[in-house]
């Protein structure tokens, strides 16, 4: 954990076998963008808490049982540690949540109660079933019958007759459902936060891709429109991982988003 004096951030991470810095141990060209997030917040005056997702801490958990809600269990644990150290007790709580992330802090915000305020970075906000199918047909290294059999399982997953010890892409039919019910359902949830949030967009995602992009970006302007407690960035020449494209490094014009934000709803 990184210490302050001011605030706490709690970051939630994407989806996969994740470390606390924000890189897959066996894909060495995925940059430390939590560590670099943390860093930088922290030198703004904020303390913030991101953790090893379990599957680093545990390598043997059984994967098609570990779903979206052991997730959310697992950071409102980190939340509960958060809120339960002495140098930061009793402070402002406020949760960021990147990719898949994105998709669950508002869950554990909602649950955990208390929540200062959250933001969304990059987060699918339509049935990620339908975001899955054309991130791999768009990807030329991934085979069409690979296409077709993901999209196979997703009917299986979604009519509840996919086998309950199968994996697809890597995780069980509960990981999948879940997160097609919750990310089917963030824009009804955004609508009705009652925290304030923001949500940042980078407009060259390229997990977004062809018309997905601009599917996502109706749903997220609607939500801003929508909710007086939210507020929409959308940021030109920023990738997944919230860099400019091109560039390994934190992205100055980023940080200052969330650090303008947070200093204007603690205020």
């Amino acid at each position: 954990m990184h210490r302050s004096a001011n605030a706490e951030v709690l970051i939630i991470a994407g989806s996969g076998p994740i470390d606390r810095d924000g890189v897959v141990r066996t894909e060495t060209a995925i940059p430390p963008i939590y560590r670099w997030w943390a860093e930088d917040l922290a030198a703004a005056g904020f303390a913030v808490f991101r953790y090893d997702k379990r599957f680093v801490t545990y390598p043997r958990i059984d994967i098609a049982a570990f779903d979206q809600e052991a997730q959310i269990g697992d950071a409102m644990a980190a939340l509960a540690a958060l809120r339960a150290s002495p140098e930061v007790a009793g402070r402002d709580v406020y949760i960021i949540g990147h990719s898949q992330g994105g998709t669950l802090a508002p869950i554990v915000a909602t649950r955990a109660g208390a929540v200062a305020g959250v933001i969304l970075v990059n987060t699918v906000v339509f049935p990620v079933d339908e975001l899955l199918v054309p991130q791999l047909d768009a990807n030329p290294g991934v085979p069409k019958t690979v296409v077709a059999e993901t999209r196979r399982g997703l009917d299986a997953i979604k009519a509840g007759s996919f086998s309950p010890v199968g994996l697809l892409l890597g995780a069980g039919a509960g990981h999948w459902a879940q997160w097609i019910e919750y990310s089917a359902g963030a824009a009804t949830r955004l609508s009705a936060l009652p925290t304030a949030f923001l949500m940042v967009q980078c407009l060259s995602d390229e997990t977004l891709p062809g018309p997905t992009l601009g599917r996502n970006l109706a749903i997220l302007r609607a939500t801003a429109a929508r909710n007086p407690r939210a507020r929409l960035r959308e940021l030109h020449a920023h990738d997944h991982f919230a860099m400019r494209v091109g560039q390994q490094e934190l992205s100055p014009e980023f940080m200052a988003t969330l650090v303008g934000w947070l200093r204007d709803v603690a205020r």
